[in-house]
């Protein structure tokens, strides 16, 4: 068995996709690195196989050739898979998720390709796919956890199952449910490992349903694996909003100053108040005594 996952190996390594560029190709985009990551991707998602060699087409484009070439995507979009050989890349949209990181972007895409290249069409969750696309990419890391920590506050979590509609979402309730997926399957990798990955695949190509296939690999359904997401989620991130937006901290700073001033007055005014009553007693008690005083005389 090892000897043919030495083979298998090299096969892959001689056998790895060629990777075709077309467009304006962005400076950020490291054409070696892509190629050891579609490698790295395949060995994880399906090490079983040898790497599909078929060429694979990262499509660069500006808005204006969005009629030309045919395509579309959200507002949102910073890129998309069509079929398992071709990758678009808007490189001038504003808005685009992730505008700023070609690289991870096209990464992104990769794990798409490799997906319905080493599985076919398979009917795994919309969350399922984009979380692990996020995760193998390397995308989010702190500003995924304030997303969701604001999400927490404003009582605005997800239902996973609502995520299949993600093209139709606005720019906030995209980038929510691409945390919601990243943290989804970051937490099936980091409790159960990367062997997860190609037996649940595997799972879901065999039984045709994700959802057997996860009660047969992991014991959960997909509700009781949301609520174990929710409860985590919660203790993770509930109070981590508090901390990381700085208009809220320069907010608090200037509420704690300006009740430390109140407190402080008050506490001014209650101190003077004392002394004019101690000065009071003290007046009354020097009448008195002259008056003692003048008693005894007489």
């Amino acid at each position: 068995m090892r000897v043919v996952q030495l083979i298998l190996l090299f096969l892959s390594l001689c056998l790895s996709a060629e990777l075709q560029y077309e467009g304006p190709l962005p400076p950020q985009i490291d054409t070696i690195s892509l190629k050891k990551e579609y490698r790295r991707i395949h060995a994880l998602v399906n090490p079983a196989q040898p790497v599909d060699s078929a060429p694979v087409i990262i499509r660069f484009y500006s808005r204006s050739d969005e009629r030309i070439l045919g395509v579309r995507l959200p507002e949102w979009g910073g890129g998309g898979a069509i079929g398992k050989d071709t990758i678009i890349v808007p490189v001038d949209r504003n808005y685009a998720f992730f505008n700023t990181d070609f690289q991870r972007i096209a990464i992104h895409e990769l794990v798409h390709i490799v997906l319905v290249r080493s599985y076919g069409i398979l009917r795994v969750p919309r969350w399922f796919h984009e979380g692990l696309a996020m995760a193998l990419s390397g995308e989010l890391s702190f500003d995924g956890s304030v997303i969701l920590s604001r999400a927490i506050l404003t009582g605005s979590l997800l239902h996973l199952d609502s995520i299949e509609r993600l093209n139709r979402f606005d720019h906030w309730k995209a980038q929510l449910s691409y945390c919601q997926s990243h943290f989804a399957v970051s937490f099936l990798i980091d409790t159960y490992g990367y062997d997860l990955l190609p037996e649940l695949l595997s799972a879901t190509k065999h039984r045709r349903n994700f959802e057997a296939a996860s009660l047969e690999v992991f014991g959960l359904s997909t509700k009781e694996f949301e609520k174990l997401l929710q409860t985590e989620i919660q203790k993770r991130y509930k109070y981590l909003f508090l901390i990381s937006d700085y208009s809220l901290f320069w907010v608090g700073g200037a509420l704690l100053l300006i009740a430390g001033f109140i407190v402080t007055r008050i506490r001014n005014r209650s101190k003077s108040k004392q002394m004019e009553i101690q000065e009071e007693i003290e007046r009354r008690q020097e009448i008195e005594n002259m008056e003692s005083e003048n008693r005894e005389e007489v």
